[in-house]
């Protein structure tokens, strides 16, 4: 019999509001919990669909092991002897420009070259272009303790040249954000630490690497992972791991308000329901549209974070097709380019189990901040894009085996400048209202660790 004192509700049923319900759970097993999602199913974006052979992400196609959270959600799940890690290939990642592909440089980490010699050797830039990049140790370091865009840190500490064809791409593939606006101290923090502690991020990394730190030798693909059967499969195991929590899908709530009675004494009620303790996991405007009646001063700092839209088009074709056999893992687009694709992800390629032998899946991302006028296009302009791409990247010909397109609009969080100052204001809000919690992308990090971490801390400070 559940404690009257311990009745909970969670608005999202998204991964941030179903680790929040798995945790609260966990933390006080006798609580009444119930998750309200305004959508008829949960899981947020993360769906899988199958296609015949394929097995197609809608959103996110797998997670890193570092931060622990997702990871240890599934331990706890029993659901990690089925994660997959990605298949060894020898180059894995690529930028495309014009019409060629050239591999991503090894040993970069995120944009911090620790190895001088691929970027020499790389045909991606000039040998202005590399030098200047190389250099990077030669250039004073700002101290300043003021927010930084991406774009503003990475001329400064790596030049033009290395900003436009690299960083940004290889950027804007994570946060699909306009790099004028993105806040370092959200969400490169470390970088900035090492410019301020090392005076250059080279020398930091190389300092690291020398003291057998393996971390700093460039994209860690080994700490990928995904479930054999899809990230479905993630939100599937948490909602069976919870008989006694009651799901309210197609239920939209529209406003929360607190309530102080000397019967049920300090709480909110949702719907005419009374709660103990509440927990907003869904998207920061919405989170604003349900508290600015009781808080309008925090309704106001959550609808400062604004977001994107993007557009993944799904491709399943003949790997006959592919005049190129491409085995990397994807290729990315730099914005410099004018072209209209963000990257090209080849899901088969990371993963084993996506489709046949002799098939090949492809996903096409298009919009982000840059361009989000194209997420509107019809289906069939945006399949056009993606073909195109195709053709010109990896030569395809023939027809496509199936297509499909997911769009996913402003679900993107944008950390702009002063992303932390605004999260650090609403926190403040946050905490003037006892047994009210926050979680979600929208706060701490966009990926699906953060998300978990998200709601597990929620919960934890719920109770």
């Amino acid at each position: 019999m559940s404690d009257p004192e311990s009745t909970y509700a969670i608005i999202g049923g998204g991964i941030s509001g179903l680790s929040a319900a798995f945790y609260l759970q966990k933390k006080n097993p006798d609580a009444a919990i119930t998750v309200y999602e305004s959508t008829a199913r949960l899981g947020g974006v993360l769906k899988t669909v199958r296609y015949e052979s394929f097995l197609v992400e809608a959103s996110a196609d797998m997670f890193v092991t570092q931060p622990p959270s997702a990871i240890e959600l599934c331990r706890a799940l029993g659901i990690e002897e089925d994660l997959l890690q990605t298949q060894p290939v020898d180059d894995r990642a690529f930028i495309g420009l014009g019409k060629k592909i050239f591999p991503v440089p090894k040993g970069l980490s995120m944009m911090v070259p620790t190895i001088p010699e691929p970027i020499l050797e790389s045909a991606l830039l000039s040998e202005e272009g590399k030098a200047r990049y190389l250099a990077e140790h030669e250039i004073e370091a700002n101290d300043s303790d003021q927010d930084e865009s991406l774009k503003s840190f990475a001329l400064r500490r790596f030049g033009i040249e290395a900003y436009e064809k690299i960083i940004q791409p290889m950027v804007s593939g994570i946060y699909t954000a306009d790099p004028e606006k993105l806040s370092m101290h959200a969400t490169m923090q470390r970088f900035v630490d090492m410019e301020r502690e090392h005076g250059s991020l080279i020398t930091a990394l190389n300092n690291d690497r020398n003291q057998g730190d393996r971390q700093a030798s460039g994209a860690r693909y080994g700490m990928f992972r995904t479930p054999k059967k899809g990230m479905e499969t993630l939100v599937t195991s948490i909602i069976n791991a919870l008989p006694r929590v009651e799901f309210k899908t197609g239920t939209m709530v529209s406003t929360i308000a607190p309530k102080h009675s000397p019967k049920e004494g300090v709480g909110w009620t949702v719907d005419k329901q009374f709660y103990r303790g509440i927990i907003l996991a869904t998207p920061a405007a919405a989170s604003a549209t349900m508290i600015v009646e009781t808080d309008p001063k925090l309704a106001n700092a959550l609808s400062g974070i604004s977001t994107a839209s993007s557009a993944i088009v799904v491709l399943g074709v003949s790997r006959e097709h592919l005049k190129t056999d491409f085995r990397g893992y994807g290729i990315i687009y730099p914005h410099v380019d004018d072209g209209q694709v963000i990257a090209l992800s080849f899901s088969s390629n990371k993963f084993a189990g996506r489709c046949g032998d002799e098939e090949v899946l492809i996903r096409c991302f298009i919009g982000g901040a840059l361009q989000s006028a194209l997420v509107d296009f019809k289906d069939e302009e945006l399949l056009k894009i993606a073909i195109a791409q195709l053709k010109q990247s990896v030569g395809f010909k023939g027809e496509p085996l199936f297509t499909d397109v997911f769009r996913w609009k402003q679900c993107m969080p944008q950390y702009h400048l002063g992303h932390l100052d605004r999260v650090k204001k609403i926190e403040q809000r946050v905490e003037l209202h006892q047994g009210l919690e926050i979680a979600g992308n929208s706060y701490w990090g966009v990926g699906i660790p953060a998300c978990i971490a998200s709601g597990k801390s929620a919960a934890e400070r719920l109770v």
